[in-house]
C-alpha cells in the first residue's frame, strides 16, 4: 500500500487535544520539558486552570451542536412567535382576497382592525366594514364577519353560536385561523331552520330544471342538483335563460374553501349552440337586478364557448319560496 492509499488517520480524542495543548503551552513559556517537583504549586495551579478552560470549551462545543430544546423537547422552527406571525398574516391576506373577490361590496363586513385593514387593500370598500374594536357589542347588522383569533377571543363561543353560525371559506389552522362566516340576523337556530328549508327548495328546483328538455346536464352537475346543491339565484336564472335558449350544463362550482356542508355552489358554466344565442344569454344577465344581476365571464373549451356565471356571496335563503 502506497502512502497515497492509506486510510486517513482517524481524529484524536478531545484528552488528547486537551493534554497536547496544554504540553504544548507549558513549553512555551517556561521551557522544553514538563516542570518536576521543584516547579512548585504555581505550576500545577496553571497546569490546572488550562485543562478546566479546555473542559469547558469542549463542553460549550457540543451544547451549541445539540438541538436547542424548550422545556425538555426539541424546539420547533414552526412554533415560533415569529412563524406564528406569518401564518397568521397569510391566512389574513388569503381571506382578504377571497370576501375581495366573492363578497358582494354593498355586504356589510364585521372584522378585526387589521382585517378590516387587509381588507381595504383587497379593494373592498371602507364604508362597508365594520370593525370590531375591544369591548365592543355584537357584529349583528353585518352581512358577514370575518373570523380572526382576535374577534374569537373578544365574542366567544357566541361567535358561532348566536352571531355567525354557517362558514363559507376557511384559511389557515389553529391560532392563524381566518374564517368567513354568515351572519344569522334572527340567531342561529332561526338560520339553521332557514337553511335545511331553503336546501328542500333547491333541491325541488334542481329537480325541474332536470327534467326541461331545454337542458343537457353534465353527471357531477345532476348530483349537485338533486342534491339541493345549486345557489337559488343560479337556478332561477338557469330556468329563465332555458325558457328561450338550448343549455348544455357543464358543472358548478365556488362554495368556497373549507366550506361548511350546504354552503351552496354559486357559480356555473354553460354553453349554448350558436354565437347569437350566447349574445342573447349575456343581454338577457346583463339586464337584470339584485339581487339576480350576476358576475359573467367567457372562455374557450376547443371550438366552444363557455360562459361562466356567478353570483357573489352570501347565498340569500328563501328565495325559492
Amino acid at each position: 500500500m502506497t502512502g497515497d492509499d492509506r486510510p486517513p488517520a482517524s481524529a484524536p480524542s478531545w484528552a488528547t487535544v486537551i493534554a497536547t495543548t496544554i504540553r504544548l503551552w507549558w513549553q512555551r513559556h517556561f521551557g522544553r520539558s514538563w516542570p518536576g517537583r521543584a516547579a512548585g504549586k504555581r505550576a500545577r495551579l496553571v497546569a490546572l486552570l488550562l485543562a478546566l478552560l479546555a473542559v469547558s470549551a469542549t463542553a460549550a462545543g457540543f451544547a451549541l451542536s445539540q438541538p436547542s430544546t424548550t422545556s425538555g423537547r426539541p424546539a420547533q422552527a414552526d412554533g415560533s412567535p415569529a412563524a406564528g406571525l406569518t401564518a397568521a398574516s397569510a391566512s389574513r391576506q388569503q381571506a382578504a382576497a377571497w370576501v375581495a373577490s366573492q363578497v358582494g361590496h354593498d355586504v356589510i363586513v364585521a372584522c378585526d382592525p387589521l382585517m378590516c385593514g387587509a381588507l381595504q387593500q383587497h379593494g373592498f370598500p371602507a364604508a362597508c366594514l365594520a370593525p370590531i374594536e375591544l369591548g365592543a357589542g355584537d357584529p349583528l347588522g353585518s352581512g358577514i364577519v370575518v373570523s380572526t383569533a382576535a374577534v374569537r377571543s373578544q365574542l366567544g363561543p357566541r361567535l358561532t353560536s348566536v352571531y355567525a353560525p354557517q362558514v363559507i371559506a376557511s384559511f389557515g389552522t389553529g391560532q392563524s385561523l381566518v374564517q368567513v362566516l354568515v351572519t344569522a340576523p334572527g340567531g342561529a337556530a332561526a338560520y339553521k331552520a332557514s337553511e335545511i328549508a331553503d336546501i328542500g327548495a333547491r333541491k325541488a328546483g334542481g329537480a325541474d330544471l332536470l327534467h326541461n328538455g331545454n337542458i343537457n346536464v353534465s353527471r357531477a352537475a345532476i348530483s349537485e342538483l338533486n342534491g339541493g346543491q345549486v345557489d337559488t339565484r343560479l337556478l332561477i336564472t338557469l330556468a329563465a335563460l332555458a325558457h328561450r335558449y338550448p343549455l348544455d350544463i357543464r358543472g358548478f362550482s365556488d362554495a368556497g374553501p373549507g366550506s361548511a356542508p350546504g354552503t351552496p355552489l354559486r357559480s356555473v358554466a354553460v354553453s349554448t349552440a350558436s354565437a347569437a344565442d350566447l349574445s342573447g344569454m349575456l343581454g338577457f344577465l346583463r339586464a337584470q337586478q339584485a339581487p339576480l344581476l350576476a358576475q359573467t365571464a367567457e372562455s374557450r373549451a376547443g371550438q366552444t364557448t363557455v360562459l361562466q356565471i356567478q353570483f357573489t356571496a352570501p347565498s340569500p335563503l328563501g328565495l325559492l319560496s
